[in-house]
């Protein structure tokens, strides 16, 4: 996962803090630093978008707000543990009940976030091939409720090892929080158990839903962009059905590809770690620490996708960016209404208070093309993200 680069194996890693320049810790410092406040800052707005519009049937809403509750829960896990382990090496940690809790709990809400955002990113994929494959059978995704549980619940009971496995151990004076095998006694055993844990979480979160969410969304993408609108159509409506297909199309592949181009290079350092050892060991400690970056930049890149793809969203996200600073009270409000079930959407435009451009969300979706009919009337073809 992404903390085994401090985790999986102990050696080396102690001396970790101590090896870098100054300028190359502050580097690899600020670039951590920055993809957190991108995470926080997008992540959040995002999850204000959805807490703040009106009640909606559609699962794209309601997964945009999953990716970006695991996306935070991410970020704010992830950065503080790889500042540790960059400045002073290892998995320092403190003793004590505490020190036990919160060393489970950071490591396990991890790999949870983790499996949720990929599960979320999957049944987005599927959302969108029923949207067009099959548009009057979507009731399965309109449950809302029950598709949010099923994925924190399979990525709850699935992470279960991470929990059972992190213990908080103490050499001389420094508590360190590390996975603790059964076996840890025979060195080796614990080595194969750890490789083939690695593997599986390659196969079932990297390998298996990349070829799932490929696949689906070459499917869509073929059935955008070379189906034939039926019906007569001026040259005004072919050319917008054609940008509107381009456009899904586009973002189908950037989201595909960005998935993949993140998480390549640690599952990359998992394979050399494990079974080119010899490789993995003359492998700069600055390129791998830079390489676990780019995975664990992820969460930041999310939000920045819909932000640059979807028109909709974009304006959605730069009204709720200057209403949350203008009145952070009202939109933490906002949200504690969402998540206790007494939805508010008045909070964001007062009776008193009139938008300076108001614009209408109905849904997160690119334009609608027009399709002529055979009266000559044109009607609109939604084609949802």
């Amino acid at each position: 996962m992404n903390s085994t680069d401090s985790t999986s194996i102990r050696t080396n890693t102690t001396s970790a803090g101590n090896i870098f320049s100054v300028e190359t810790k502050i580097g690899l410092i600020s670039a951590y630093i920055i993809i957190f406040i991108l995470a926080l800052f997008g992540n959040s707005i995002g999850l204000y978008v959805v807490c703040s519009k009106k009640p909606s049937r559609r699962i794209t809403d309601l997964l945009i707000k999953n990716m970006a509750i695991a996306d935070l829960i991410f970020a704010l896990t992830i950065t503080p543990t790889s500042l540790l382990h960059l400045n002073f090496g290892g998995n320092p940690w403190f003793g004590g009940t505490v020190g036990h809790i919160t060393c489970k709990t950071v490591f396990y809400a991890i790999p949870v976030s983790i499996f949720a955002s990929v599960a979320t990113l999957t049944i987005i994929s599927f959302d969108r091939f029923c949207a067009i494959y099959f548009p009057l059978s979507q009731a399965l995704f309109h449950k809302h409720k029950t598709i949010t549980a099923i994925i924190w619940l399979i990525a709850l009971i699935t992470m279960t090892p991470y929990l059972l496995l992190f213990q908080v151990s103490k050499e001389g004076e420094q508590y360190s929080c590390y996975q603790e095998w059964p076996w840890a006694d025979d060195v080796m055993a614990s080595y194969l158990a750890l490789r083939t844990f690695h593997v599986i979480s390659f196969v079932f979160m990297y390998a298996l839903p990349l070829l799932i969410i490929a696949v689906v969304n070459c499917l869509v993408a073929r059935r955008v962009w070379f189906h034939k609108t039926p019906g007569n159509t001026t040259s005004f409506n072919r050319t917008s059905a054609e940008v509107t297909r381009r456009r899904v199309v586009k973002m189908l592949t950037i989201i595909v590809v960005v998935f993949a181009l993140c998480w390549l290079p640690t599952y990359v350092n998992h394979y050399l770690m494990f079974f080119q050892r010899h490789v993995w060991d003359k492998i700069p400690i600055v390129v791998k620490y830079l390489t676990f970056w780019v995975s664990h930049a992820n969460s930041a890149v999310n939000p920045l996708l819909y932000i640059t793809f979807n028109r909709n969203f974009r304006y959605a996200f730069m009204d709720a960016a200057s209403r949350l600073f203008a009145s952070p009270v009202r939109a933490f409000s906002t949200c504690m209404a969402y998540v206790m079930g007494e939805q508010s959407t008045s909070d964001l435009h007062p009776q008193n208070e009139l938008p300076v451009k108001p614009r209408q969300y109905s849904a997160f979706r690119v334009a609608p093309a027009k399709t002529g009919t055979r009266n000559g009337t044109g009607k609109t073809r939604e084609t949802r993200l």
